[in-house]
């Protein structure tokens, strides 16, 4: 019988050693990968400016003790966000900024992210004796579709924001109210939606306290303070921070009003016509139908319609879905970037506090397993662009761990960090997008093609500024990059450092290459009547001959004739890719509705377009340009260009050239 006895107190240790431990293991393995995938998404240079460069510049600027303007937009970051946000977490910037550079606000959004899931498992396992719910909730918690969407964004004050609500209710179930009130008046102040959410979660925890006078009391409190801040963030400490050059632009919600008041006014006159704008599409772009049905499928699907058997937990939904299926851009309201991710904090506390009121535990574990399972299942299948309502608002190469592609880069990784360590850490500098975020650390930095009074350009030939054209993007580089008053000082394709001279060059400007070029032209009047082809000057095939048209022309009689039915002009192969490094084509056009399309791609990792004429002629007769360095990291045998017109009406193209640069014979030149 002793031995027996040891025996059953050695597996009762285990077990609770188990669940002691478990939750500690399913956070530092899902911690560990989420470092993984922000530090890596750093690290491979595909963290942008729009936001997290911005962000790193601010951060650093609170640090110092500053409140600049910020580089990329009219006015200072609290004008953008009233949000001190950043301003709490200052002496985290002088504790570990020297070890962790620009990846610290990495590190902090991952605690932060690490804490809401602790204290989703604390207020689980305070709810209910079965300890399983508590390892349930941290699962799930890690298996959302948001959670890994959020990646393409970097960083954002949403995420972090969030990630205050878990420990608040934690906080207020356990009746520390001293603690919880610090936490609401940090969370208050961390983003303006906050005090609206406030509001309903005072709400739920009247419903969920309402036999408990105290905690009542408390929570009429909490959502009189929320209420005051709400009025005095949007009456007076908003409208005190707008001046001419900035206004705050984030309240988007045309269909209920100009302002915070005018919408509340429209709710309280049309609860009905309110209700119809969280399901239908409101804007008149048709490319924003079925992306809310979208939405509440995938957390539906993902455990959420599990809420309806506490129906209180859909209270506290209220705001942060309104946030975004009321707003004017289409965007928010899908399952992309971090626009979910209110949703995702709250969401497995809400489903596991659903679980945990259950009587019969085989029903709480039944129950918690199949949500795990429907959310990884939803996960997997909506990571894949193809599954997505509009496929371009994912990131695939940001947010699948899982795929080759998270794991490769278009650089060569050691030599770029190299490069930009040479750059002096006072250089005033102006680099392209996605190495905006490693440079931001500095009291001076630009988004090219916007230089100024920058020493340093840092620009790779691939990274475009999104508020230009590809080709206007090329084109300011390339004047850099030809430029008497620059000079390259260092390069790792496609990436160029350039330092501006102290004096003037007079010489062959800022970067000399090869001479030897051959060029391509097709007037569409050479034919091959055997192939049924039209040629180039030098005879290779430009087109099928069942697409010329002699409706009009530019040069000679015939001109390429392209419209809906018949979209696509013939494409243009490089067999000599390989020995090329830059292309320039130029082709005229005309049409009277339609739009024409220059494109150049090696299939999946190269695709540029350009549709913007450059100049017409008297005759009507636009021209439309692509330029482009060809790429080293594919194979470049595939490389082809091509037209395209969208639209039903026709387009004609004429006076197709080519010039292909070859690369120099002398590397180094």
């Amino acid at each position: 019988m002793a031995d027996e006895e040891k025996n059953k107190l050695k597996g009762m240790r285990k077990v609770n050693l188990t669940k002691k431990n478990l939750p500690l293991v399913i956070l530092c393995v899902f911690g560990m990968l989420l470092l993984l995938m922000g530090i890596a998404n750093h690290w491979y240079f595909r963290t942008v400016t729009f936001d997290y460069g911005n962000y790193n510049f601010a951060f650093r600027d609170y640090a110092h003790f500053r409140i600049s303007p910020m580089p990329t937009y009219p006015g200072n970051f609290l004008q953008d966000h009233y949000s001190f946000l950043l301003m709490f977490f200052i002496p985290v910037y002088w504790l570990f900024t020297w070890l962790t550079g620009t990846y610290t606000l990495i590190v902090i959004q991952l605690a932060m992210v690490l804490v809401a899931a602790w204290y989703s498992w604390k207020m689980v396992t305070l709810k209910s004796d079965h300890w399983w719910l508590g390892a349930g909730v941290m699962v799930y918690y890690f298996l959302l579709l948001g959670r890994y969407t959020t990646f393409s964004c970097d960083v954002n004050l949403a995420v972090i924001s969030a990630c205050l609500i878990p420990p608040f209710l934690y906080a207020f179930e356990k009746k520390k109210y001293l603690t919880a009130g610090i936490l609401l008046i940090v969370a208050l102040l961390s983003r303006e939606n906050i005090p609206v959410w406030f509001i309903f979660i005072f709400i739920v925890l009247i419903i969920n306290h309402r036999k408990d006078k105290r905690a009542v009391q408390m929570s009429l409190a909490g959502m009189a303070v929320s209420l005051l801040y709400f009025i005095l963030l949007f009456k007076v400490l908003i409208p005190g921070m707008e001046n001419d050059d900035k206004q705050f632009t984030l309240f988007n919600y045309s269909a209920l009003g100009a302002h915070p008041g005018e919408a509340l006014v429209f709710v309280v006159n049309h609860p009905l016509e309110t209700v119809k704008l969280f399901f239908v599409n409101h804007l008149d772009d048709p490319t924003g139908n079925g992306v809310k049905a979208e939405f509440y499928l995938v957390y539906l699907v993902s455990g959420g319609i599990l809420l309806l058997l506490r129906p209180q937990y859909l209270i506290w939904f209220i705001p942060i879905v309104a946030q975004k299926v009321l707003n004017d851009s289409y965007i928010r309201w899908g399952i992309s970037t971090y626009y979910s991710i209110e949703v995702v904090t709250l969401l497995p506390l809400s489903l596991f506090l659903v679980l945990a009121s259950l009587k019969r535990k085989w029903l709480q574990a039944s129950l918690a397993l199949l949500a795990c399972l429907a959310a990884l299942g939803m996960t997997l299948y909506k990571l894949n662009p193809d599954h997505v309502k509009i496929r371009w608002t994912m990131n695939p190469a940001k947010e699948r761990v899982y795929k080759k592609e998270f794991f490769t880069s278009h650089y060569n990784l050691r030599e770029v960090h190299h490069l930009l360590s040479t750059i002096p850490a006072n250089a005033r500098v102006s680099t392209t997008d996605h190495f905006f975020s490693h440079l931001a650390y500095r009291d001076y930095i630009r988004l090219f093609p916007t230089v100024d009074s920058a020493d340093y350009i840092l620009v790779s030939v691939y990274d475009n500024n999104f508020m230009l054209s590809y080709q206007e993007n090329e084109e300011r580089r390339n004047s850099y990059l030809t430029s008497d008053e620059w000079e390259v000082t260092a390069t790792s394709f496609p990436v160029f450092l350039l330092r501006k001279r102290e004096l003037p060059h007079q010489g062959s400007g800022g970067i000399c290459r090869s001479a030897r070029s051959d060029t391509l032209r097709c007037d569409y009047e050479s034919a091959d009547t055997t192939r049924q082809m039209v040629l180039f000057d030098h005879g290779g095939i430009a087109e099928e001959s069942k697409r010329i048209s002699v409706e009009k022309a530019r040069s000679g009689v015939h001109s390429l004739r392209l419209d809906g039915t018949d979209p696509y002009g013939k494409a243009v192969e490089f067999p000599d890719a390989p020995e090329l490094e830059y292309v320039t084509v130029t082709v005229r056009t005309h049409s009277l509705s339609g739009q024409a399309n220059l494109v150049a791609t090696t299939g999946k990792d190269f695709y540029i377009l350009n549709n913007k004429p450059s100049e017409t002629d008297d005759q009507g007769w636009k021209k439309l340009e692509l330029s482009f360095w060809v790429p080293q990291h594919v194979d470049n045998s595939r490389l082809i260009i091509y037209v395209w017109v969208t639209g039903t009406e026709p387009v004609w193209f004429d006076d197709l050239e080519i010039i292909k640069r070859f690369k120099p014979d002398d590397p180094s030149l």
